[in-house]
């Protein structure tokens, strides 16, 4: 659902969102490795501490909000996946949601997802394309890099709504969960600022080149979408901007890498849910346990895929649903990271191992700029600029 959504910013708004997506690469980075450095200090995950320091009054809100962003973004990537098979089959995409969703729900509870991670990891490196093809699509990229390193602030609906997701596909609810349970579970040797050094440097590698084929592509529709004043309404028209690079077999790449991407994400987003759910009311939760030893965990992830699964056979135009997932992550995420900060400068939570004054600049920066963003959406809903 990212990538149909960097893809839609860039054929809609054309180079002029390069520069927040380098923006937000650093500040991506710094709340990453707060969750981390969070989650490998205190050994917990992240609902558990705001339990456990704060009460459920801050608790709940924000196992909410996550749930919130995670059913709709599990439904949009469910979409996705079945559109990318659509593209491959003919068949319509709503044929393929329940057997997806039901192969996965299998697989993450009772299989090893670690293993079967690789194949899908694979499957979703089809993205790379975009590195390649950006630099034979005919990118004027003399605007490109100038739009990279200069603001171009637009306050139409268009501007701001794709600001918030291109925002909100960065910088996500689940992924702040997700990174600071993954450091408590993860096992690293050495002692806490050699472990520390290892996760700034497996995150700083993650965001750059994560980013990097989402600033490509960008580039890419523009170049082939926007020049030429067409629009995404479907995944076919999304993939459309890898023709410069691979004709006809465009279609194809893309299906493959939009299914792998998806069978990647929804797992993850199932079990953050069920990590934040989890972690507020005081259950256990580890993916590692097997169901028979962690019963309210996977009950919880069976019910937000259930109601996921619901949301999805609404039959919502795909790309209408996997643009507005991101958008609702981007208007959700900044309470979190509020929170991040909180918990990453406590000297009861953190001892004497709190964030540095760099990652702290990082965090408040992403936490303005998410909110200021969020704040321009709703007045221009409020004024009637969506319409």
């Amino acid at each position: 659902s990212a990538i149909a959504s960097y893809a839609i910013i860039g054929a809609t708004l054309g180079y002029t969102p390069l520069w927040l997506m380098l923006l937000a690469t650093p500040l991506l980075q710094s709340v990453q490795y707060t969750c981390a450095k969070i989650g490998r200090v205190t050994q917990r995950g992240l609902a558990d501490l705001l339990t456990h320091h704060y009460g459920r009054t801050i608790a709940i809100p924000a196992a909410l909000l996550l749930v919130i962003a995670n059913v709709a973004l599990i439904a949009a990537d469910l979409v996705a996946v079945g559109t990318g098979l659509q593209l491959l089959t003919g068949l319509n995409w709503v044929w393929f949601v329940v057997p997806v969703a039901v192969a996965l729900w299998y697989i993450t509870v009772y299989q090893n997802f670690g293993a079967l991670k690789k194949i899908f990891l694979t499957l979703s490196l089809a993205f790379v394309a975009y590195l390649v093809t950006g630099l034979f699509s005919g990118a004027h990229w003399g605007v490109a890099l100038t739009d990279t390193v200069i603001p171009h602030v637009s306050l139409s609906f268009a501007g701001v709504s794709g600001a918030v997701a291109l925002l909100g596909a960065t910088i996500s609810p689940y992924t702040i969960f997700w990174q600071t349970q993954g450091e408590k579970e993860e096992h690293r040797p050495g002692a806490l600022p050699q472990q520390m050094r290892a996760a700034a440097t497996d995150i700083g590698i993650g965001v750059f080149s994560g980013n990097l084929v989402a600033y490509f592509v960008i580039v890419c529709a523009a170049a082939t979408l926007f020049t030429h004043h067409e629009t995404i309404t479907t995944a076919a028209d999304a993939a459309r901007s890898l023709q410069p690079l691979l004709g006809p077999y465009a279609t194809y790449l893309f299906a493959v890498g939009f299914i792998g991407a998806g069978l990647i994400a929804i797992p993850v987003l199932l079990a953050s849910a069920s990590y934040g759910v989890a972690g507020t009311i005081g259950w256990a939760a580890s993916l590692w346990r097997k169901p028979w030893q962690n019963e309210g965990f996977y009950l919880i992830m069976t019910t937000a895929l259930v109601v996921s699964l619901a949301l999805a056979l609404l039959r919502m135009d795909p790309i209408t649903l996997i643009f507005w997932a991101n958008i609702l992550q981007g208007a959700l995420t900044p309470a979190l990271v509020v929170l991040l900060v909180l918990l990453g400068l406590s000297r009861k939570v953190m001892g004497a191992h709190r964030v540095n004054w760099l990652t702290t600049v990082g965090l408040i920066a992403a936490a303005a700029l998410l909110t200021a963003a969020t704040l321009l959406l709703f007045y221009s809903l409020l004024t009637g600029q969506a319409g």
